[in-house]
């Protein structure tokens, strides 16, 4: 009966101890997700404010010397390395001039007869006349001679990501006539502030500057609103939509900024 008694026991007090072990397991596993979730959900928003657009820089084709620090900076290999074929490098450039993506790639054939092509952007997930430009030169480094195609990408797929995700309505209703549709960004093309209004394109500047004390705006771009069929979009009255977007000075402060 005592031996009967103890096993009793034994038994509840594994099954207490392998109890707590799951719910202490489950409640690791519950942290878990919950950090993961949470990780999962902060890279999203990281990811989802990375949506930018630079201000307009004075030259926006690339000159040679720019090209030649760049494959220095990306690609220091071809200065020490002989590569056998024809070493290509492309380089998709934003609308602004600001570096976006770049690929490497060796070529069997002989660099004579290559030439730049739109296809070369598709690797970027671009269709012909997404570019804005397209080019091409031959740098010679120590080793090789590579040739750079490059390409400025168009700012209507950027325009059209900022309006789907700041006027999510615009492309499908449009807007009323005499309405625009505005943003101010700061210098290093992160949005701050939008709007959708009536106002005088050429008083813009002087109109946000008034309405965010103590901001200071320098450029500032108009450019067509396009849906994706390629088609312009439209107010009320049939008028072309334009996009309107203003960037801070550098070193202004942003709105709210004491």
């Amino acid at each position: 009966m005592q031996v009967g008694w103890l096993t009793w026991v034994e038994r509840w007090a594994r099954g207490v101890f392998c109890a707590r072990v799951v719910s202490l397991n489950a409640g690791h596993r519950l942290a878990r997700w919950l950090a993961l979730s949470a990780f999962f959900a902060l890279t999203g928003a990281s990811h989802a404010a990375d949506l930018r657009k630079f201000p307009p820089a004075p030259e926006v084709q690339p000159y040679r010397q720019q090209l030649e620090a760049l494959i220095e900076k990306r690609y220091p290999e071809l200065l020490t390395q002989k590569i056998t074929g024809t070493v290509m490098v492309t380089v998709l450039f934003e609308a602004d001039g600001a570096l976006i993506d770049t690929a490497f790639e060796i070529a069997p054939n002989d660099s004579q007869s290559l030439t730049a092509s739109e296809t070369q952007f598709a690797r970027f997930g671009l269709s012909a006349g997404d570019l804005r430009y397209l080019g091409e030169s031959r740098i010679q480094t120590p080793l090789n001679t590579v040739l750079v195609v490059f390409g400025g990408r168009d700012s209507h797929t950027l325009d059209r990501a900022l309006i789907e995700r700041y006027f999510p309505d615009v492309l499908s209703q449009g807007v009323a006539q005499q309405m625009g549709i505005w943003i101010l960004l700061d210098h290093e093309g992160r949005v701050l502030r939008t709007g959708e209004e009536a106002f005088d394109s050429s008083a813009l500047k002087t109109v946000l500057e008034t309405r965010y004390p103590g901001i200071r705006t320098a450029e500032m771009t108009t450019s067509p609103v396009l849906a994706r069929d390629g088609k312009p979009v439209t107010n009320s009255a049939g008028e072309a939509l334009r996009l309107h977007c203003v960037w801070l000075a550098p070193g202004s402060p942003t709105p709210g900024e004491p």
